[in-house]
């Protein structure tokens, strides 16, 4: 029988798809339907596969309409694998150019890496201090490295390919710096500034840096006497999925701690959210710590159909990698 695609929310049976949604993954959960409807209309991309009158694939995006996407909640009924694939296919076609990033249960890793996907070395879960955003019916050692893990390669310095944290040249005794979330009134050529120091001075299109980050949900900025010194912002659905993007601080207040608050604070806006984060292979020391606990079940599609050895080696596992316990 055909299959019907639809891709705007008041199309959707919000019911059939929480109660599908609530059915995946390891756990059996009770169907939110009013959280779930809330999640979907609020996110940058929704995705229904029907058969007939039956929905038998869902899924939704988190996305900076630029660049960066999240694939969340992908879910299918047994044996409609490839309605699941035909829906990340469409996802995959509608977010083209971006890099896609998603995490999904253990025994659905096989499925993404036939969509394309690669295994992502460098993403992270937020945790806080008690790992209170971890969701607690989820196996942590199935779906989390233990906290300080560390892949063989990265034992290996890359000078030069990817951007290292440093140590700044301000004093911490006297840096006073002000915090604040708030987007009016940002000067958005010294944001792109920042943004351009802390990434190893590549330059970057200031109107990028002005659409997205008016166009996030989540900010936030610290200042030193009125001057942006580091920023960050984040995607969202408001309700329960978070994406951080673009934590950066200018070389000069480097080991501060200024990067650490500005993330502690951007994911105080977010409570209660499984908030996703992926960083490049320099930034791995400074999330790899209590706070954020690192994924095992991640998965990157680069935005590019070629990249790079470099990017490879730096971002995804090898094809086919898996860990001791998944054998």
């Amino acid at each position: 029988m055909d299959i019907q695609f639809l891709e705007d929310p008041l199309d959707m049976d919000f019911v059939q798809v929480a109660d599908l949604l609530a059915g995946f993954g390891p756990v059996r959960k009770k169907p939110d339907y009013i959280r779930t409807e809330t999640a979907f209309r609020q996110s940058a991309g929704v995705f229904a596969a029907m058969n007939s009158t039956r929905v038998t694939a869902v899924g939704r995006v988190l996305s900076d309409r630029h660049a960066w996407t999240l694939v969340t909640d992908v879910a299918f009924l047994p044996g409609c694998d490839e309605a699941g694939a035909a829906l990340v296919e469409r996802i995959r076609a509608r977010f083209k150019g971006h890099e896609l990033y998603t995490w999904t249960d253990p025994e659905k890793v096989p499925f993404f890496e036939a969509c394309g996907f690669r295994r992502s070395k460098n993403s992270f879960t937020w945790a806080g201090a008690g790992e209170e955003a971890l969701d607690p019916a989820l196996p942590v050692q199935d779906y989390y490295l233990p906290v300080g893990y560390r892949f063989e390669s990265e034992f290996y310095p890359q000078p030069g390919l990817f951007p290292q944290g440093s140590k700044g040249t301000v004093r911490k005794e006297s840096f006073r710096p002000v915090f604040s979330g708030e987007r009016g009134g940002l000067d958005f050529t010294r944001l792109n500034e920042v943004l351009e120091l802390a990434f190893g001075g590549r330059p970057r299109d200031e109107s990028v840096t002005r659409e997205t980050f008016l166009g996030s949900r989540y900010l936030e900025f610290a200042y030193d006497c009125g001057t942006l010194v580091g920023c960050a912002r984040a995607e969202s659905d408001g309700v329960s999925q978070g994406f951080i993007l673009n934590v950066a601080v200018d070389p000069a207040f480097q080991g501060l701690g200024l990067g650490w608050e500005i993330v502690r604070r951007l994911a105080d806006q977010m409570k209660g959210q499984n908030i996703f984060l992926n960083t490049h292979p320099g930034g791995v020391g400074f999330y790899n710590r209590k706070g954020f606990r690192r994924n095992k079940t991640a998965l990157l599609f680069p935005s590019r159909p070629d990249p790079a050895q470099e990017f490879l080696k730096g971002f995804v596992l090898p094809e086919g990698y898996r860990f001791p316990d998944e054998f």
